[in-house]
C-alpha cells in the first residue's frame, strides 16, 4: 500500500511538471506575439498621427479652412459652451478672413447703444504667418485684424488631428480663448455664410 501511494504521488508530480511546463511555454509564447502586435499597433498609431498631420499642413497651406468655436474659455468665468452661439473664422485665402466669435469678457472702451458685443471682422488681415513643429506634430497660424475701431492679433495653435486651440488679443478687451476644429472650407454647409 506504500508502495502504490508513492507512485501516485510520483505520476502525480510528473504529471504536474509536465503541465506547468505546458502553460509556462503558452504563456511565453502568447507575450512574445502580444508585444509583437502592440508594437504594431505603435507604429500603426503613428503612421496615421503623422497622415493626419500632414493633412492638416496641406489644409493650412492651402490658406482656405474654417474654424468652428465649440468652447469659449473668458478669463472672468468657467468654459462656456457655444453650441447654441457658434463662433467661427473663415479663411476664404491667406489675406482674407470672416471672424464672429461670441464674446463674454470685460470691454475696455465701449461701442455705442445696441452694438453686438461679439468679436467681428469681414475682409483684409496683415502680418498672417504659419509656423509648422513637425516634431510636436502642430502648426501655429497668427495674423492680425484690424477694424476702423479695434484691432485684434489672433494666434491659432492647431493640432494633427484638426482640434484648434484660439487666443485673441485686442486693443478694447480682455484677451479670449477658444476650442474647436477645423474642417475643409466647403464641409462647412450648416454654419457658412
Amino acid at each position: 500500500m506504500i508502495f502504490d501511494y508513492k507512485l501516485v504521488i510520483l505520476i502525480n508530480s510528473s504529471a504536474m511538471k509536465i503541465y506547468l511546463l505546458v502553460i509556462s511555454f503558452v504563456f511565453t509564447i502568447s507575450q512574445v506575439t502580444w508585444s509583437q502586435s502592440r508594437s504594431e499597433r505603435k507604429a500603426l498609431k503613428i503612421e496615421a498621427e503623422t497622415k493626419a498631420y500632414q493633412d492638416v499642413k496641406s489644409l493650412l497651406d492651402s490658406g482656405a479652412f474654417f474654424f468652428n468655436a465649440d468652447w469659449v474659455y473668458p478669463r472672468i468665468s468657467s468654459q462656456i459652451n457655444l453650441v447654441d452661439n457658434p463662433g467661427i473664422i473663415r479663411f476664404k485665402s491667406t489675406d482674407s478672413v470672416k471672424v464672429h466669435l461670441p464674446y463674454f469678457g470685460v470691454i475696455r472702451i465701449g461701442g455705442g447703444f445696441d452694438q453686438s458685443t461679439a468679436i467681428q471682422h469681414n475682409g483684409a488681415i496683415a502680418d498672417y504667418k504659419i509656423e509648422h513643429n513637425d516634431k510636436k506634430r502642430s502648426s501655429m497660424v497668427t495674423f492680425t485684424a484690424k477694424s476702423p475701431s479695434e484691432t485684434y492679433d489672433i494666434s491659432m495653435t492647431v493640432f494633427s488631428n484638426g482640434s484648434t486651440s484660439i487666443f485673441v488679443n485686442s486693443t478694447k478687451r480682455d484677451g479670449i480663448r477658444y476650442r474647436g476644429v477645423i474642417t475643409l472650407l466647403e464641409e462647412t454647409s450648416l454654419t457658412k455664410s
